[in-house]
């Protein structure tokens, strides 16, 4: 009786997706999908009691059908692959990177080309006549896209590769610093150091240099910041003293030893520094706790060793 329930709690269990290792809302999309295969089903099987006759409509239900059918398939391999890949790699359900990404794009597609295919066979229309017919208006939409057609498939190899991957530190050309949240057939998003979110079209990626902080070894973070002559000691000084107080303030691990300190800037009143931090990773979240370290560190800095500046 135990291993009867064991097993019917595993099977709960699968059905409920509980053992899958993919986002909540997947799971949503999921179990929508299968709510609207059975009622895209019952309306097939009831459809001339529910609806008068109407023409087509057991062929566009037909099609509407393999579609979902076909999606849900694609959907059940894709959790059995994208489950062992977060397990393996230690990512959580709520955070993707370049594989779930490309993986959500690759069923997105082949449901697209399986609707294709199931409208033009539902229907009986011959591909080879249908593509011999349009063959010279294919060619002028082929003319007229091919940045979007050369974007879509740059976008393509993004996801697939190591150059680029979602949390990563970039700049694009002259545009802002910002790490990766997502990649798309059509562009990248980059949130930036000021917080906003940032669209850049694959075709501006791929004729653009692009600096990738994220892949530097090692990675270095880098901040500025002023203090008033008064509080000025020296460089090794005002070095030691940041080391000592930065150490204190970051949670994330970097590698303080090799910090260093430059002045870039003088004037009456103040001198402004430039400190570089090597660390094991570049993203945001880190380079947002060394600027509120620094910034932090410069205020007090005058407050703690010279009061009478004060």
């Amino acid at each position: 009786m135990g291993k009867q329930i064991s097993t019917i709690k595993k099977a709960i269990g699968l059905v409920t997706l509980r053992y899958f290792n993919i986002s909540p809302h997947r799971k949503r999309v999921f179990r929508t999908t299968v709510i609207l295969l059975i009622a895209l089903i019952l309306f097939q099987i009831f459809k001339s009691v529910i609806l008068p006759p109407i023409t087509y409509i057991g062929e566009v239900t037909a099609v509407a059908i393999v579609t979902t059918f076909a999606n849900l398939t694609f959907n059940i391999v894709r959790l059995f692959i994208v489950s062992g890949h977060r397990n393996r790699h230690g990512i959580r359900s709520d955070e993707s990177d370049n594989f779930t990404v490309a993986m959500n794009a690759v069923v997105n597609s082949a449901t697209v080309i399986m609707a294709v295919v199931a409208f033009f066979w539902i229907f009986n229309i011959e591909i080879r006549t249908f593509l011999s017919t349009i063959a010279l208006f294919a060619v002028a939409i082929v003319l007229i896209f091919q940045d979007f057609i050369k974007g879509f498939l740059f976008g393509v190899g993004m996801m697939f590769s190591n150059d680029y991957e979602i949390g990563d530190y970039i700049q694009v050309g002259d545009m802002p610093r910002g790490v990766i949240v997502t990649l798309t057939f059509s562009n990248i998003q980059i949130k930036t150091e000021n917080g906003s979110l940032l669209f850049v079209p694959n075709a501006v990626v791929r004729n653009h240099q692009v600096n990738n902080f994220s892949k530097l070894k090692p990675r270095h973070i880098t901040s500025s910041f002023s203090l008033l002559r008064e509080q000025f000691d020296s460089v090794k000084a005002v070095e030691t003293a940041i080391v000592s107080a930065v150490s204190g303030l970051i949670t994330d691990p970097v590698e303080l030893a090799t910090t260093t300190l430059a002045v870039t800037e003088t004037s009456k009143d103040e001198i402004t520094f430039h400190v570089e931090i090597a660390s094991k990773r570049a993203s945001l979240k880190l380079k947002d706790q060394v600027n509120q370290a620094v910034q932090r560190f410069a205020v007090e800095y005058g407050q703690t060793s010279h009061p009478a500046a004060n």
